[in-house]
């Protein structure tokens, strides 16, 4: 009979294994990581790097202005929309009244002129022939004083009427963004360009034909109202005709090129405020000759 076997206890188990069933870190048990190569792509762009490198367009000056004004009209406008500059032109209009204002003076007879426009007006027919004389006298010691008031006063107030004009106009009915700062500039370089062709243009007639007694805004004849005789037609008539002439083309022109740029319109939408305006402005002119 033999006895039985006794089996051998089991052996506790050692420090190492504990160490790896506890999660510890072991040559062993746990291989190093490998390096982390850096990466070679660049950095992405962030939106402010992008913003500070969008090119920004520098202001141009009085000059530069002036030129974009004849050349690209409608590109200068919408510069003149971001960064409205008023002073320089509006000022450098009134100038240009004045100078012409003083050569003008210094060479126009005021009885002759003053008796001029009373014909041509028809006061005369109006009033008895022995008050003539006593008329004439009168209008042309006010002369100077009109002369003076025109570009000194008159023209600044209608520089700024006509600007508050298209303000209303285009922020009431176009419902647009369009401050008073934009709409005196739209208005100022555009009398301004314009002026600074008839002006010289002005003088150079009335030096050519040595007449300088006459009214200054019937010299150039650009009109159809040049193919008819002043007399030959009624007053009315060609006060309409007169007022079609290029040089007032041009200024509706470029009027609308600054409005269609502040109110972010086409030159198609934004010329129906112009020419009501204008359109205003003749049917005025027309019904005045008709009563004169």
């Amino acid at each position: 009979m033999t006895a039985p076997q006794v089996q051998p206890a089991p052996s506790p188990p050692s420090d190492r294994g504990r160490v790896g069933r506890r999660g510890g870190t072991s040559m062993a048990t746990q291989p190093p990581l490998p390096p982390v190569a850096p990466s070679s792509a660049p950095p992405a762009s962030t939106p402010t790097a992008a913003v500070a490198a969008t090119p920004v367009e520098p202001p141009r000056g009085f000059l530069g202005t002036l030129a974009g004004i004849y050349a690209a009209p409608s590109e200068t406008f919408r510069h003149l929309a971001a960064r409205p500059a008023f002073v320089a032109p509006l000022l450098a209009a009134i100038a240009l009244n004045v100078a012409f204002t003083f050569v003008w003076m210094r060479k126009a007879d005021p009885v002759e002129l003053a008796r001029t426009q009373m014909e041509e007006s028809g006061v005369f027919e109006r009033v008895p022939p022995e008050r003539h004389a006593d008329l004439v006298q009168r209008q042309a010691r006010l002369f100077p004083i009109f002369a003076w008031l025109g570009p000194l006063v008159f023209a600044p107030i209608g520089f700024v009427a006509m600007a508050g004009l298209f303000l209303f106009i285009y922020r009431f009915f176009y419902a647009s963004e369009t401050t008073f700062a934009q709409s005196l500039a739209v208005v100022g370089w555009s009398l301004f360009a314009v002026g600074l062709v008839t002006t010289p243009l002005t003088l150079l007639v009335l030096a050519l034909k040595g007449e300088w007694s006459v009214d200054p805004r019937t010299v150039i004849q650009a009109s159809p109202a040049a193919l008819f005789d002043k007399g030959a037609v009624p007053k009315p008539v060609h006060a309409l005709l007169d007022s079609i002439d290029l040089f007032s083309a041009w200024i509706l022109f470029l009027l609308t090129a600054g409005y269609a740029a502040t109110s972010k319109r086409s030159l198609g939408v934004a010329a129906v405020g112009v020419l009501v305006v204008w359109g205003i402005y003749v049917v005025l002119k027309v019904a005045l000759a008709a009563v004169f």
